[in-house]
């Protein structure tokens, strides 16, 4: 029997990003390690010591209740060998800890650890390195009052790009989202047409007499929709979302149109079923094919239910059942998915139905 190895590694985080709020810092299965609190305020990055809370099953409180395990400063907690994750909080944003876990490496490609999209809190650095006078200079009241000034300016700065978000676009909108789509991103609102550009030119794409010896002519789409910032976030997280990996398969393809078409303002949903989407490969094409609503069987072939004679032999009757609300966006996703805006494997032709 195989087993598989298992290495020493980090916790996940070693900060309390948010006071009050739960984080994960260590992520199962585990198969042991601790959890370190620091003894004095300096080490925790405060001015007074505090308790660290830990939880092994759920969310950790404030108030070491439960399931929740109070860690005094200088105390140590000790990780048993589990599947679940362990979450950490404290009373003020900042607290510093450490630890380590064992633990066997993460499977490749890895599996995608639940939470929310986009994330509740800040993901970056949410202090400054503050900068300090050299000891000969401490005591100049005035060059004191200077770099006081200048860390408090720096450190408004990194508060508001922590809190605002910029690469979360999900919660963007107008020309801010346009400013960060392409500047961090390097993308620029698309236009939805329907169809892509068409170059009349090389041999058998004109009918003769139609245009002069080695003259080329592009023709366009005849018409060309604005995109709403509810679209363009939806054709940014197909492009640049990463939790299906980067094999292209059905599976990958049909996520990912569940996702354009339930995902509002371009978030993750949970994809739980695909079995509105068809995919259906040819010679060089995909045929995508929606299934906007069911039917409803009324009548026909089936003994006990309709009555006997009313319908004749191997007949059977339906009307259309409820739309569901989301799939109104199909027409959307076709165009979308004609105009080139949505990213696909160049070897393909895709063809998009309802």
């Amino acid at each position: 029997m195989s087993v598989a190895p298992v290495g020493v590694y980090a916790l996940g985080i070693s900060t309390v990003p948010v006071a009050g709020q739960a984080v994960d810092a260590a992520f199962g299965p585990l198969v042991g390690g601790f959890i370190k609190n620091p003894l004095f305020a300096a080490d925790q990055g405060l001015t007074l010591p505090e308790v660290l809370f830990v939880d092994p099953v759920n969310s950790a409180n404030l108030d070491g209740t439960g399931t929740t395990v109070a860690i005094q400063p200088g105390g140590t907690y000790i990780i048993r060998a589990q599947t679940t994750s362990i979450s950490v909080n404290a009373a003020s944003a900042g607290h510093r800890f450490s630890g380590v876990v064992f633990q066997a490496p993460t499977p490749f490609p890895p599996a995608p650890q639940p939470g929310p999209f986009p994330p509740a809190g800040p993901t970056t650095l949410t202090e400054v390195i503050a900068a300090y006078l050299y000891q000969q200079y401490a005591d100049d009241d005035d060059l004191q009052a200077f770099i006081a000034a200048w860390n408090s300016i720096a450190q408004g700065y990194v508060s508001w790009f922590s809190d605002v978000g910029l690469p979360v676009y999900t919660g963007l909108s107008g020309p801010l989202l346009d400013w960060v789509a392409e500047g961090l991103y390097g993308m620029k609102r698309p236009a939805l047409s329907s169809g892509r550009n068409r170059d009349l030119g090389p041999l058998n794409t004109y009918p003769p007499n139609t245009l002069a010896p080695n003259q080329r002519k592009r023709i366009g789409p005849s018409n060309v929709v604005e995109t709403s910032d509810d679209v363009f976030k939806r054709i940014m997280t197909w492009n640049f979302y990463k939790g299906d990996g980067n094999v292209f398969n059905v599976r990958w393809l049909k996520r990912r149109i569940m996702r354009f078409l339930i995902g509002a303002d371009g978030s993750a949903p949970n994809v739980d079923q695909t079995y509105a989407i068809s995919v259906t490969f040819g010679s060089g094409i995909i045929a995508i094919r929606i299934a906007t609503g069911t039917r409803d069987v009324v009548g026909g072939a089936i003994p006990n239910r309709f009555g006997c004679n009313q319908f004749p032999p191997n007949r059977l009757v339906t009307t259309p059942g409820p739309t569901p609300g989301h799939f109104a966006l199909e027409p959307t996703f076709k165009e979308a998915m004609d105009a080139g805006v949505l990213q696909m494997p160049f070897q393909y032709d895709v063809v998009v139905s309802a």
